[in-house]
């Protein structure tokens, strides 16, 4: 694999041909351990790697030509078809230890399925040597690991909680939390060290080259990724000579003995590492980091140790989602009391200008920006910095003519979006612009913007690729030399916008939609009654399900809530989520995602009581105000309605479910504490797996 000199190289074509290396199908395994592929009913053996006769004492060609029953010994295959059995109930793997008595290895084996493009199955066996025995207290190492994981209050906490745990229970050199940006490059977040004169990389970035998207790809399929050896050869698989068709190269997704491809052992190499042990951590579906081992000398690790790592790992990924979950829920609380203060019924209806130079200031600091423009009609008033009103002007239309029906645009690098020409020679870099409709087609728009915020990034190496070489007769990406700390400044970016600042933005774009409608009903008088039946409309019902709004479900909760203190009475509260909502829209688009939950409202709201209330919380969440019930009867109605979703079926989107979450009141509560119960338990339901009902505990 020559390097190639860098004039006229194509480096897009060399980091294309980097991301379509067929790693799944190596047509090799890793040399610690051997692999066995049969045809689905265990008759014959369709694929070995070449050096099985290491544990099995018998020549590849006998294994082939002879029946199974004469070659292999009768307990082992009557482990196989045991196992075999059990991934016939749904299991994707399945494992269990053999000792070979005619070479004395005990051995754990990894079993899973293939389904070639003809359809024919394949069981695939994976051989590793139990070389290292646990300790007798290995079990209760990884329990006390557990419990101290989960005593971590902060997502920081977590993860360098989660690198000392695994460092207790392996034995790698360097352990540390890979964190994926948004534009896949890593950086790492938490470490640590075996040794003193390791290098650290903790606070380093590293490009999203290092990690290529089919690599990325592949921890969807197998969370755990196992390099025992960077300098190791590989042990090739061979097909029975005796088929009469050739079989297509197996897809080793699943194992853990697939071979390294050489450009990644060169990575190491030079990195390095000798062995390595990658752990996949999500979020939901999306790959949120890798927790990542280093071995930078030769050792035999466990395969007990590896799955103990997997489920430290399931449970601090769990942990960060609630974390962070927390956080986002103690920042909209924050903004809840800014609604009040916008729709406080005690107070006059104050103008937008009035109700911005009310909240302005504190909108600066909780959403972090530096200026806040409300355009309403031809009214532009503003806090903080100063945006020329041309450039509100323009800004409208554009958002108008591009972003009406979406009704949110952000950006943390205006110079480099579609509306850059509108803030050339401004200050501001970032944009987060929501829409106020207060009539059908003439929205209003909440602007917030913030300034340039210089980003010093701290590099393991310098990101760029600067030499190429030829791997399997094409041009690829050479793997870098040195990972020497260097720095990049980053100008021009501002920072970037959460999830949650749009969610919050939204609804204080709703709130000052009713209160423009209001202020505008008091003045026009003499239009009182047509302006009345809109605001009527815009302030109770969600436009697209036509079930009640947040704002009329906030009102009506609150009644039910001095109704039954006032009468001791029972009451209780359903909040449900529509489940993976999100990959609705993605893959079918808005039109289908709207369908869906007009749907869902049309179906749901004749399984319950005159008395209940179903009503639109935001986005795919609903609530249900379930009166004079206590937690067991709101709890089977919350079953009822998951049933009635479950027998729905879409034309594209088909059949969509939801996970609910149930409260009932307790003494002293208030709205927002038995909402947070009700929100709490519907976490539950979606960390437990979704479409089912859980109740607060």
């Amino acid at each position: 694999m020559a390097e190639q000199p860098n004039d006229d190289i194509n480096w897009e074509q060399a980091l294309a041909n980097c991301a379509k290396e067929p790693i799944h199908i190596p047509g090799a395994v890793q040399s610690h351990g051997a692999l066995l592929a049969f045809n689905s009913d265990l008759s014959t053996l369709l694929v070995a790697s070449e050096n099985c006769d290491q544990f099995l004492q018998q020549p590849l060609a006998t294994l082939f030509a002879e029946p199974l029953a004469e070659t292999l010994p009768s307990c082992f295959l009557a482990e196989l078809e045991r196992t075999r059995q059990r991934l016939g109930y749904g299991y994707e793997t399945d494992s269990f230890e053999y000792t070979f008595a005619a070479t004395a290895i005990d051995a754990f084996c990894t079993v899973y399925q293939l389904r070639q493009s003809n359809g024919q199955r394949l069981l695939v066996v994976e051989i590793e040597p139990l070389y290292v025995k646990l300790a007798g207290d290995f079990t209760s190492t990884v329990r006390h690991q557990f419990d101290r994981l989960r005593r971590c209050k902060t997502e920081q906490q977590t993860l360098e909680q989660l690198v000392r745990s695994a460092a207790e229970i392996s034995d790698f050199e360097r352990i540390l939390v890979y964190r994926f940006d948004s534009e896949w490059n890593g950086e790492v977040v938490a470490e640590h060290l075996q040794e003193d004169n390791l290098d650290s990389y903790v606070g380093q970035h590293f490009p999203a080259s290092d990690i290529p998207s089919q690599v990325r790809d592949m921890y969807h399929v197998n969370a755990v990724r196992k390099i025992a050896s960077s300098t190791a050869p590989p042990h090739q698989l061979l097909q029975n000579p005796a088929l009469e068709q050739a079989l297509e190269p197996l897809d080793l997704s699943q194992g853990t003995l697939r071979a390294v491809s050489p450009m990644h052992a060169g990575y190491m190499q030079n990195m390095g590492v000798s062995r390595s042990l990658s752990v996949a951590i999500f979020d939901e579906n999306r790959l949120w980091g890798l927790l990542s081992c280093h071995g930078v000398r030769p050792a035999r690790t466990n395969p007990y140790q590896r799955h103990a790592l997997h489920s430290l790992v399931l449970m601090a990924s769990q942990r960060l989602m609630l974390q962070r979950q927390y956080q986002a829920i103690a920042f909209l609380d924050r903004v809840e009391e800014s609604r009040k203060a916008l729709l406080d019924p005690d107070k006059d209806i104050m103008a937008p200008a009035q109700l911005l130079a009310s909240q302005g200031k504190h909108w600066l600091n909780l959403f972090q920006v530096e200026t806040v423009v409300l355009a309403h009609g031809k009214d532009v008033s503003h806090c903080g910095d100063e945006l020329e009103l041309w450039r509100v002007s323009q800004l409208v239309e554009w958002l108008h003519k591009y972003h009406w029906v979406t009704g949110l645009f952000s950006s943390r690098d205006l110079a480099d979006s579609d509306c850059a020409e509108i803030f050339r020679g401004s200050p501001f870099c970032g944009l987060l612009a929501v829409s106020m409709p207060y009539e059908k087609k003439l929205n209003g728009w909440l602007l917030m913007l913030r300034r340039e915020a210089v980003e010093v990034k701290s590099w393991a190496g310098r990101p760029e690729k600067t030499e190429t070489q030829q791997f399997q007769g094409k041009t690829v990406l050479s793997p870098r030399r040195s990972f020497a700390g260097w720095q990049e400044t980053l100008k021009g970016r501002s920072l970037e916008w959460t999830d949650e600042q749009k969610q919050a933005a939204r609804t204080l774009a709703e709130d000052l939609a009713i209160g423009a409608s209001a202020y505008q009903i008091e003045e026009l008088n003499e239009r009182l009654q047509q302006a009345n039946k809109r605001l009527e409309h815009l302030v109770h019902t969600d436009a697209l399900t036509q079930l009640w709004n947040r704002y009329h479900m906030e009102q009506t909760l609150d009644t039910e809530l001095s109704r039954a203190q006032r009468h001791q009475h029972a009451l209780s509260v359903i909040i449900f989520d529509i489940d993976n909502f999100k990959q609705v829209n993605d893959t079918y688009g808005h039109d289908v995602g709207d369908q869906v939950l007009k749907g869902i409202a049309k179906a749901l709201k004749p399984t319950m009581r005159d008395t209940d209330a179903l009503g639109r919380w935001g986005g795919e969440e609903f609530l249900v105000i379930v009166p004079e019930s206590d937690l067991a009867q709101a709890r089977e109605l919350a079953e009822r309605l998951r049933q009635v979703l479950m027998g729905l079926e879409f034309d594209k989107a088909g059949v969509v479910t939801a996970s609910f979450g149930v409260a009932s009141l307790d003494a002293g509560d208030s709205r927002s504490k038995l909402i947070r119960r009700a929100d709490q338990a519907l976490y539950r339901a979606k960390n437990q797996g979704r479409n089912r009902v859980a109740a607060e505990q």
